[in-house]
């Protein structure tokens, strides 16, 4: 509803003669027709240079109208949306805008913003559903200064069109995003092909600052307390090993959302046999690095980042006593953990069965200690209860432990205890044989989700008002 002056308000407005006998002062006729004085003057001086002009108000349309797009324009955002699809590229609006950006001709001759890209996209249907993602301004970044001073190194096996497996190793640099070896060979993940891969990029580049891997026996052997053929060819090229703590992935997060360009890239240009592989990998290192934007660089590629940056590279070999004490410290941590288990006691098997330490007469099988977490199925089992876990556990082998007094999964890798709770073991919510791991009394986890450790403070609350008045219920 417009809130403008009528046209009879406004010729009051510019009849009124404040100098005429008895007349009303310009305050007691501004209050009379409810305007104020500032009103008052502008409607008296629109009426000095416009005359009638003011006896209606002025367009409120922009003067620079929001700019309409044909369907040439959609048409055209379109077919680049659609073709860097069918190469394998990135597609959204940043990759379809910058594409655009680059060609001679568009319709109209000037090529839409990003925003505007994304809305007319969205208004024809072109867009791909997906479910509601984290807000960016959530995440802390972890991103190195200078290039150079680390990259990052991690593999995935990936399945040729006639069927054979092979492995991709994808090597870029952390501060420009900058893919500086990336390479495909037959074998499965092994040292010698880690190392052929490094050596390569070194080679052409020099030596990074550090390189951070995952702790595959293929890349980083540190924590596991002992020094691989990786490690020493780094050392002596100056380059300090580091990895990722277990469990972790996002810590090389980089290269993990790497390997999903890259994969798109490949699915939709399949190769065939290892040489079409490596020609392919070679194409989408050339684009990755000098024609795909990365948001992550302010929309610049790799390519100038990594000239424009200043270079940090190793200058000198780093002594093998260094790796040893590193390794000694991570053999020291795990013998330390190994040893608070307090394995004495007794274990169960998945069948029930309960096998004293001292039954020498008992032949014991891999599932009396070891268990299977599955993607499927997040639970741990304990006297025909069935205790559920986050989904970061799942997809995992772990060391079941029971004594007298707890219940411990252990990572059979480090040794660490990623979850445990007292016995006897006293729940909330319990139903039927299913208990959720946060309705555990004194429940220990390492890696919880945050749904996880907000159900736990709920319970942990039930749990004070409740000790007092019923100190042995829900006791199992």
């Amino acid at each position: 509803m417009s809130n403008a002056l009528s046209p009879r308000v406004r010729a009051m407005i510019i009849n009124f003669d404040p100098s005429q006998p008895d007349s009303l002062s310009v305050a007691e006729f501004c209050k009379s027709v409810k305007i104020s004085r500032s009103v008052f003057y502008k409607i008296r001086g629109r009426a000095r240079s416009e005359s009638t002009a003011a006896l209606h108000p002025r367009s409120r349309a922009p003067k620079q109208p929001a700019r309409r797009y044909g369907p040439a324009v959609v048409n055209e955002l379109v077919r680049i949306r659609k073709q860097l699809k069918a190469d394998g590229w990135d597609y959204g609006p940043r990759s379809i805008y910058y594409e655009a950006a680059l060609g001679e001709v568009f319709p109209g001759g000037a090529v839409p913003s990003v925003a505007t890209i994304a809305r007319l996209l969205a208004a024809v249907g072109q867009v791909d559903a997906s479910p509601r993602k984290r807000p960016r301004s959530s995440y802390i970044p972890f991103v190195r200064a200078t290039a150079m001073a680390l990259w990052q190194l991690d593999a995935f096996e990936y399945a040729l069109a006639g069927g054979q497996v092979v492995t991709i190793y994808q090597l870029l640099d952390d501060a420009t995003r900058y893919d500086v070896g990336s390479d495909a060979f037959e074998r499965n993940e092994n040292s010698a092909d880690a190392r052929r891969v490094l050596e390569r990029a070194i080679d052409e580049y020099g030596a990074p600052l550090e390189l951070l891997s995952d702790n595959s026996s293929a890349f980083n052997q540190l924590r596991q307390g002992r020094i691989g053929s990786v490690e020493i060819f780094l050392a002596a090229r100056g380059t300090m090993p580091i990895s990722g703590i277990p469990g972790k992935p996002t810590t090389q997060g980089k290269n993990e959302r790497s390997h999903q360009t890259l994969l798109r890239f490949l699915d939709a240009n399949r190769p065939a046999t290892l040489q079409q592989l490596r020609a392919r990998i070679a194409t989408f290192r050339d684009h990755y690095n000098n024609r795909r934007p990365h948001q992550s660089l302010n929309d610049a590629t790799p390519r100038p980042a990594w000239d424009l940056l200043e270079h940090t590279p190793a200058t000198e070999p780093i002594p093998l006593v260094v790796l040893e004490a590193k390794a000694s410290e991570y053999l020291q941590v795990r013998r330390a953990r190994q040893g608070d288990l307090h394995r004495a006691g007794l274990t169960v098997t998945k069948t029930g069965q309960i096998i004293a330490d001292d039954a020498s007469d008992v032949e014991r099988t891999s599932d009396q200690s070891i268990v299977e977490v599955t993607r499927d199925n997040r639970q741990v089992y304990y006297q025909g209860l069935h205790v559920s876990l986050p989904a970061s556990y799942g997809g995992r082998d772990y060391f079941r432990t029971i004594t007298d007094t707890e219940f411990m999964l252990t990572d059979p890798g480090t040794g660490e205890i990623v979850f445990s709770f007292p016995l006897p073991l006293v729940a909330l919510n319990v139903r039927g044989r299913y208990v959720a791991s946060y309705a555990v009394r004194g429940v220990q986890m390492s890696w919880p989700s945050k749904y996880w450790e907000r159900k736990l403070d709920e319970h942990a609350e039930h749990f004070r008002q409740r000790e007092d008045d019923h100190p042995d219920l829900f006791r199992r």
